[in-house]
């Protein structure tokens, strides 16, 4: 039972703080990938990070284990926040475990490796206090995740930048970040997601647990294999290609992901009141709140690209100077792309919403047997934007079925 619920916060302040939050902090993780073209004298550092983030996004999926929407859904309570804390810390470690040995296999190179071990402890941080921010969510004070992530991110920025200019060592900075992270969860989340429930001490049977680690296995498998899109095709591309192609494409790139962001966490709030549209048996108003949604958010990350690719030139200019200006042609694919993620992740999030959590297993499926499928082709014929087409290629397919399957569901 939520200890909070007479102070809780209106829908559009959620909204505004959720945003606003989540899109800082995601772009200061961008500017990240700027600081070390900056910071250092080649892109071998740029290749290193892009290559320990693709690693990062398949973490992401096995450490949340998709638990924060399943958690929001959670609308009558069947689990205490004890049991989803205690879920998490499971998880974490195991994704931890289990990312660290592949990062380390496939890495190409000492500084990679180094960069991958220590943006995974980064990681674990962030994937663990997902689960505070699921419960700040359902006792709908999403200004607390907001306010954490403003810090989350002023810290990433200034540490990552002491951490580069004192030590020239990428992986010692990572490691600045994650100390200075883990500190704002222990000190601030903590403190404040402890006032809104019962108890955050980690709590959960081996039934439960093995029950919830079954019943999301399909939906985490299949977010694995939309991290694994990107990841795998990036991973590719650097070793086709060389780290220093995928640090020019991801320094082109990664400013996709604020519009990303954006548009995701527009819709993060709404899927609890979709949740409960569905358990009051109101399955009209919550199929048509859901293809809002969707549109919605294809909207804005389209809307969104028009003046990044406007003033493209400029952007990236000022940014990388003008040994980046002849990848241009690149940004204009990438946003397209970004608007695939973003519907790909939406559709993903309403079918858990809908209880239909094999059907999140198959659209991700179609996605990465069609990335599988072209990429090698592609990437021969297109060089960097024969990686952009692939993956759009790859979301649509997903997000085109996810869509069906919503519109035929009761």
């Amino acid at each position: 039972m939520s200890h909070g619920a007479n102070n809780e916060i209106g829908l559009k302040a959620n909204i505004a703080w959720n945003t606003i939050g989540s899109v800082f902090y995601q772009g200061c993780l961008w500017l990240m990938t700027v600081l070390v073209v900056r910071l250092s004298s080649d892109y071998q550092n740029s290749g290193s990070l892009a290559f320990a983030m693709s690693i990062g996004n398949i973490y992401t999926a096995l450490g949340t284990y998709t638990v924060r929407t399943f958690q929001v859904s959670d609308v009558k309570n069947t689990y205490s926040a004890s049991n989803y804390v205690g879920l998490r810390v499971v998880t974490v470690l195991g994704a931890l475990l289990g990312c660290g040995a592949y990062g380390l296999a496939v890495s190409p190179s000492f500084t990679t490796r180094a960069a991958v071990v220590t943006f995974l402890l980064f990681k674990a941080d962030e994937s663990f206090v997902n689960v505070l921010y699921g419960c700040d969510q359902k006792g709908m004070r999403l200004d607390y995740v907001g306010k954490s992530q403003i810090i989350r991110g002023f810290l990433v920025v200034s540490l990552f930048v002491v951490g580069m200019e004192v030590t020239r060592n990428l992986a010692l900075s990572i490691i600045l970040i994650a100390i200075g992270c883990i500190l704002v969860t222990l000190l601030y989340d903590l403190r404040k997601t402890n006032g809104l429930t019962d108890s955050l001490k980690p709590k959960i049977s081996k039934e439960k647990a093995l029950y919830l680690l079954r019943k999301l296995f399909p939906t985490v498998l299949g977010n694995f294999l939309a991290g694994l899109v990107t990841s795998a095709a990036r991973q590719y591309f650097a070793i086709a290609f060389g780290e220093e192609a995928l640090g020019i494409y991801a320094s082109v790139a990664t400013p996709c992901v604020i519009v990303q962001v954006l548009a995701q966490n527009l819709y993060t709030p709404m899927l609890g009141p979709i949740a409960t549209l569905r358990a009051n048996g109101d399955n009209r108003g919550a199929r048509r709140k859901s293809i809002g949604l969707l549109l919605t958010v294809i909207g804005v990350a389209l809307g969104l690209s028009i003046p990044l690719v406007l003033f493209s030139g400029a952007i990236l200019g000022a940014l990388y100077g003008e040994t980046i200006l002849p990848y241009l042609d690149v940004l204009p694919p990438a946003l397209l792309v970004t608007t695939g993620v973003a519907s790909i992740y939406v559709v993903t999030d309403l079918l858990i919403v809908y209880d239909k959590l094999r059907k999140t297993l198959t659209v991700n499926v179609i996605a990465f047997v069609v990335m599988a499928s072209l990429l090698v082709p592609l990437t021969s014929l297109c060089y960097m934007n024969g990686l952009n087409l692939t993956l759009l290629i790859a979301y649509l397919s997903g997000t085109l079925y996810g869509l069906w399957v919503l519109l035929r569901s009761s």
